[in-house]
């Protein structure tokens, strides 16, 4: 039973498929819930990385939203959020609850620098070559997280012109740091989620999440695509803007 299973490991990793054992099925990966398989040791992999992975399979096999970058990102619960939140180191846990609570897209948010902070407003500017509309947008955050956004800026004593999250390579210049990458953000994620046996997960789920609770909430869709900054509707029909993001500051005061 150990070497089917080493060898159907073998052909998921490894592009030699004319071993006998390769056309074994998927379900065959998880007869042996809750065990450790080793990866075989022909792989395609770097001696480093082959020696680090293991295949754990604690679960049967099931359909999720998105496959290899493919379909729509989960809607998380709050379980599942603050689960991912808990394991996640702190500037990418800044990040989440950032992404969640303006219902920003990744881009946007690794983008912020810390001119555009507005305290006073517990409000975001995200500049216009920053966003994907490439006008200029305003997120709203609560305030406890406003007050750990101003914590990070003076304690890594960070400049107006800063990003907030950078990269923080020793090889990056430490006088023009370069905002933290999508790839890199989406790498510690994935971590996590795999960790955690959590699937169809991408940083575009807090997004999706904020927008489907405000949805279920009772929002009209005309005051959920104020906050994503969605244009589909805005080009025809008037809102009141400061009666929004009154009703936005409200919810996340009762949060």
């Amino acid at each position: 039973m150990l070497k089917r299973c080493r060898a159907s490991v073998s052909f998921l990793v490894s592009t030699n498929r004319s071993k006998p054992n390769a056309c074994l099925g998927l379900d065959s990966l998880v007869d042996l819930s809750g065990i450790v398989q080793p990866i075989a040791e022909k792989t395609t992999l770097s001696v480093q990385r082959r020696s680090m992975l293991w295949v754990f399979t604690p679960f049967s096999v099931s359909v999720f939203h998105k496959v290899n970058r493919s379909g729509n990102s989960k809607v998380l619960s709050a379980e599942e959020r603050e689960l991912i939140q808990k394991h996640l180191p702190e500037k990418y846990r800044l990040i989440t609850e950032t992404l969640y609570w303006s219902a920003g897209r990744i881009r946007e948010v690794l983008t912020i620098r810390v001119r555009n902070l507005v305290p006073d407003r517990q409000m975001v500017v995200l500049e216009r070559m920053t966003t994907k509309t490439k006008e200029t947008r305003e997120i709203y955050l609560p305030d406890h997280l406003m007050q750990k956004l101003l914590l990070r800026v003076r304690s890594l004593d960070l400049g107006p012109a800063d990003h907030l999250f950078f990269n923080e390579s020793p090889t990056q210049n430490q006088h023009c740091r370069k905002h933290l990458s999508t790839q890199s953000f989406d790498k510690e994620l994935r971590c996590v989620c795999d960790w955690n046996n959590l699937q169809g997960i991408s940083s575009h789920s807090f997004r999706r999440t904020q927008l489907t609770e405000l949805y279920r909430d009772g929002w009209s869709l005309r005051e959920i695509q104020h906050i994503s900054g969605h244009r589909s509707l805005q080009e025809y029909l008037e809102i009141d803007k400061a009666e929004v993001v009154d009703k936005y500051r409200q919810r996340m005061a009762t949060t």
